[in-house]
């Protein structure tokens, strides 16, 4: 073993997310170049036309749940869920941290900020039923008050208060709405009181509303809800005047588009329609023209110039629309849904496939993070790991299926029911391209014949969940690693097993094994790093972590280990001194599964905070 310690450091290039199951999480930003959005525990701020281009605002240590742009553009506000429902305020144009507000606890539901970004209202969630206002400039708290209503899911600045003649008094105004409840907030920096006033319903009509906008001149307010219409309150007396059908589905999202006469708005639904509404005045609105999306959409946003808007759905598809005639143009596509498996196809370092919790197996365009395939298992289970070739590639199901589809079309081949009962854990497919071989719940090994698509070889000796397997570059030999401590060799012509290993005390949740074909490194629960000799009976070398390690890859040239797991970070490790040359910080929950491409110059973690990271490795 030499003493030489390589160097290497990585740093994070991309990532692939957005937390699309929050309301108003994208946003475009109005320099007109940049889109502002959150995925998992990080704020992006990224380039409309350069895929490559993105830079990380990374604080939060929980799912940011809201995110806010200030109508100049020089501020942006974060706020997360979690312990620490901490709200951060950053610089656009310096890229860092100028605040962070540590008041409330459990979760933020809706951020703004005032007209002239003086304020940022933050309003937390029901189990801290509090609402607070910062000064921007000095970071200090203005006024806090009780929430109202009781949650609050959005809320929106209206300018200044207006007396009987319409004047514009002293106090700020914002509008709040959450369940059957729609109320204004006064707020009065100067003696620092925040009150709200409701307002009143008419009729007998009861609605549950979910967004708010104001018209150009603050006199109407528009409150999308529940039933796909929108309320119109006229300002002066704080009192619903009529209301305005626009979609199915519910109302999720409105914007107002200032207009020389009349008034402009653009509505999205649940059922993931764009509508544009146009009339004399918001009391008399009438649908100009609707388009249709792939799926109920959480945030619209409109750009500076007014002439398309963001439109971002929950199945994780982002759209620029634009306003003038609707025409739509796809702007990119993420993994909306927990992430379980990662692998590159064989030899090459441009594609990769992920599983995802939302039943799909998606190809990745590693050149400019486009999907190229999105792949559905079926309406039952997700996939839980997948691999492939430059032809072909296949995914083993949380309901016990084998699934092959070909690169090229994304057209579905064939598929094996009943592989594995509890789930196909792990599968590999062999490079001759002859056989598969899966790992599954209960601890079986199986090799499937690709050709016949019957099971070949079946072997049982683990006591629990197969972790993690590799084939030898021969095809004949496979090593795999489980739950119940073991970490097993078989000769799968002769149907044997042919050495076994064993942890003190923990389950081995993944292993790499060296191009020597006799080293071989595992982690797990036992929260060691440990290597092995395959021809000697006990571990070789033991190092300590400080977390449980879910994942490993080693690189081409066996010179560098990647982990990732409980901790949340990408390390890469020296094999031969055993240290840490770098870390990287981005994922917000457990890095499930993270592989170095098959050049090195690369790696991809994803993980359970619905985030695919792209970590450049230089060396």
């Amino acid at each position: 073993v030499s003493t030489q310690v390589h160097v290497m450091s990585i740093e994070l290039e991309h990532a692939i997310g957005c937390n699309v199951e929050f309301k108003r999480i994208a946003h475009l930003h109005p320099n007109g170049k940049e889109y502002v959005k959150a995925v998992g525990g990080v704020a992006i701020v990224g380039d409309l036309q350069d895929p490559h281009e993105q830079v990380f605002l990374r604080k939060h240590d929980d799912f940011i749940t809201c995110v806010a742009v200030s109508h100049g553009g020089q501020l942006i506000a974060t706020g997360q869920q979690g312990k620490n429902a901490d709200v951060v305020l950053w610089s656009h144009d310096s890229r860092s941290q100028l605040a962070c507000f540590e008041e409330q606890d459990h979760g933020i539901d809706a951020l703004c900020f005032s007209h002239d970004d003086r304020f940022l209202l933050s309003c937390g969630d029901i189990v801290d039923q509090r609402v607070f206002v910062y000064d921007t400039n000095s970071g200090l708290i203005i006024a806090w008050a009780s929430l109202f209503p009781k949650p609050t899911i959005c809320v929106v600045a209206g300018g200044m208060v207006r007396d009987i003649k319409r004047r514009d008094t002293h106090e700020y105004q914002f509008a709040a709405c959450g369940g059957k409840t729609i109320s204004m907030w006064h707020l009065d920096t100067a003696r620092g009181e925040l009150v709200a006033h409701q307002v009143g319903s008419s009729g007998k009509q009861v609605r549950e509303y979910s967004c708010l906008v104001f018209s150009q001149d603050y006199e109407y307010l528009l409150a999308g809800n529940t039933t796909g219409d929108a309320a119109v309150v006229l300002m002066k007396n704080r009192v619903v005047q009529t209301f305005v059908q626009i979609c199915g589905g519910g109302v999720m999202n409105l914007v107002c588009m200032p207009a020389a006469h009349g008034s402009r708005f653009v509505g999205a639904g649940g059922d993931g329609t764009v509508t544009v509404l146009t009339g004399p005045s918001p009391l008399d609105l009438r649908e100009e023209r609707q388009i249709r999306l792939d799926g109920p959409l959480s945030s619209l946003s409109l750009s500076a110039d007014t002439a398309e808007v963001l439109a971002v759905s929950t199945v994780g598809s982002s759209y620029l629309v634009r306003t003038k005639d609707l025409s739509i143009k796809p702007h990119s596509q993420v993994a909306p849904g927990a992430l379980y498996d990662v692998a590159y196809q064989a030899g090459i370092s441009d594609h990769f496939l992920t599983c995802c919790g939302d039943s799909l197996v998606t190809l990745w365009d590693a050149n400019d993070y486009s999907a190229k395939l999105r792949c559905s298992v079926g309406t039952r289970g997700y996939p839980l790991s997948v691999c492939g070739t430059e032809d072909i590639f296949v995914a083993g199901t949380t309901e016990g299926q084998l699934k092959c589809w070909d690169c090229a079309h994304g057209q579905n081949l064939w598929h094996i029911d009943n592989v594995h009962k509890g789930g196909v854990t792990s599968v590999k497919l062999a490079s001759n391209c002859r056989f598969v071989v899966s790992g599954g719940a209960e601890g079986e090994l199986r090799v499937w014949e690709l050709k016949t698509r019957e099971m070949i070889t079946h072997l049982k000796e683990h006591a629990a969940r197969v972790n993690d397997l590799k084939l030898f570059p021969n095809d004949q030999y496979c090593i795999s690693a489980s739950r119940d401590r073991c970490l097993l060799t078989w000769d799968l012509r002769a149907e044997k097993r042919l050495t076994a290993h064993r942890e003190r005390h923990g389950g081995i949740n993944a292993l790499a094994v060296a191009s020597n074909q006799t080293t071989v490194i595992t982690a797990g629960q036992e929260r060691t790093l440990t290597y092995w000799d395959l021809r000697m009976a006990d571990a070789i070398r033991s190092i300590d972590l400080d977390e449980e390690v879910l994942t490993l890859s080693m690189s081409g040239d066996d010179r560098f280990l990647a982990t990732g797991g409980t901790g949340q970070l990408v390390k890469v490790w020296d094999v031969n001194a055993g240290a840490v040359l770098s870390q990287g910080s981005g994922h917000s929950r457990s890095v499930q599964k993270l592989s170095f491409s098959p050049d090195g110059k690369q790696i991809v973690s994803v993980g359970l905070d619905h985030a695919i990271m792209v970590w450049n490795c230089y060396q």
